[in-house]
C-alpha cells in the first residue's frame, strides 16, 4: 500500500450490483484490481444474471452474493456483507481511475463522511453517448448545487460506513425488494441527512453509457416504470419528481446546455411513458383481483 501520511491501514469495500452485466463488468473489475491503494475488498452482489456476469467477477478475484432483490437491496446487502471502513458504491457499468480510491482516502481524512465521485463518459464515440458527456460537463460546472440531494443529480458514492448503515436503517424495509431507479438517491438522501460534509472528488470515475437510442430507451423505459412503484408507494416523492428537469445552465455554456436538454428530452419521454405504463400495470393487477 502506498505510504498516504496515515497512522493506520483503512480498508475499503467496492459493492457492485448486476444483472446480466457481462459486457461491461470486466473493465468494472479490473480498474478496481489496478487501484493504486491495496486495501479493498470487491462484493459483486448479483440478481441471478443469465449471463456470464458471476463468472467474470469470480475471475477477477470478487466475492459473489446472490439475491432475488432489485437495486437498492442489492446495495443494502452487499454493505452490510462487506468489512471495509468505507464503502464505495460502484455500477457494474464504471470504470475508476487509477488513483480514485488512494486519492478519496486522503480526501476523507480532512473531513467529509461521504464523497461524490466526479464522472465522464467513458471513449464517447455514438452521438448519444457525447451528449452524456457533455451532460456530465455542465452538471460538473454547477457541482455544488447538482450536490443537493433533492434537486441535483450528483450522488456521493464513497461514503463512511456508519453513516451508509445509519441511512439503510432509515429506509423502510419494504423498499428494499423491488426499488430501481432512485435506489441510489435514496441511499445519499438518507446519508446527507445525517451528515453534510460531503466532498468532490475529480476525475475519478468513467461511465460506460448507452451507446444507441433504442438502448437508451430501454434503459430510461425501464427507469419509469420503478419510478411509478417508488411514488405510489407513498415513500421519497420528493426524489421522484425533484430531480425530472432541464439542467440549470453555467456561464459560458450554451452548447453544452442545448446538448444537456436534448439528452433530458430523449431520456424523459421513455421515462414517462414507462410511468405511465407502471401505472396501467398496477391497475390492471387491481382490476384483476
Amino acid at each position: 500500500m502506498p505510504d498516504l501520511g496515515l497512522t493506520r491501514r483503512i480498508s475499503v469495500s467496492v459493492v457492485i450490483p448486476t444483472l446480466n452485466s457481462e459486457a461491461t463488468i470486466g473493465l468494472a473489475l479490473q480498474s478496481v484490481r489496478n487501484q493504486s491503494y491495496g486495501d479493498i475488498e470487491t462484493i459483486v452482489v448479483d440478481s441471478y444474471s443469465r449471463d456470464s456476469t458471476r463468472e467474470i467477477a469470480k475471475t477477477n478475484g470478487a466475492s459473489v452474493i446472490l439475491t432475488r432483490a432489485r437495486l437498492l437491496g442489492a446495495r443494502y446487502l452487499g454493505t452490510m456483507r462487506s468489512k471495509g471502513e468505507f464503502v464505495l458504491v460502484l455500477d457494474s457499468d464504471q470504470i475508476l481511475e487509477r488513483t480514485a480510491v488512494e486519492r478519496a482516502i486522503r480526501l476523507v481524512s480532512e473531513g467529509p463522511d461521504m464523497l461524490v465521485l466526479e464522472e465522464s463518459a467513458f471513449r464517447p464515440a455514438t452521438w448519444v453517448q457525447k451528449l452524456f458527456e457533455a451532460d456530465r460537463d455542465l452538471v460538473h460546472k454547477l457541482s455544488e448545487t447538482n450536490m443537493d440531494p433533492t434537486t441535483g443529480v450528483l450522488l456521493a458514492r464513497f461514503f463512511r460506513r456508519s453513516i451508509l448503515e445509519e441511512a439503510f436503517r432509515r429506509i423502510p424495509a419494504e423498499l428494499l425488494a423491488s426499488v430501481v431507479f432512485h435506489d441510489h438517491s435514496i441511499i445519499y438522501y438518507e446519508s446527507f441527512k445525517i451528515s453534510q460534509r460531503v466532498g468532490l472528488l475529480h476525475n475519478a470515475v468513467w461511465h460506460m453509457e448507452p451507446a444507441s437510442l433504442a438502448e437508451l430507451w430501454r434503459k430510461n423505459f425501464r427507469y419509469g416504470r420503478s419510478a411509478y412503484g417508488l411514488a405510489s408507494s407513498g415513500h421519497y416523492r420528493e426524489l421522484v419528481w425533484g430531480k425530472t428537469r432541464f439542467r440549470a445552465r453555467a456561464p459560458r455554456s450554451l452548447m453544452l446546455g442545448l446538448q444537456s436538454d436534448l439528452l433530458t428530452a430523449l431520456k424523459g419521454l421513455p421515462y414517462f411513458l414507462g410511468y405511465a405504463s407502471g401505472g396501467l400495470a398496477s391497475l390492471g393487477s387491481k382490476v384483476d383481483a
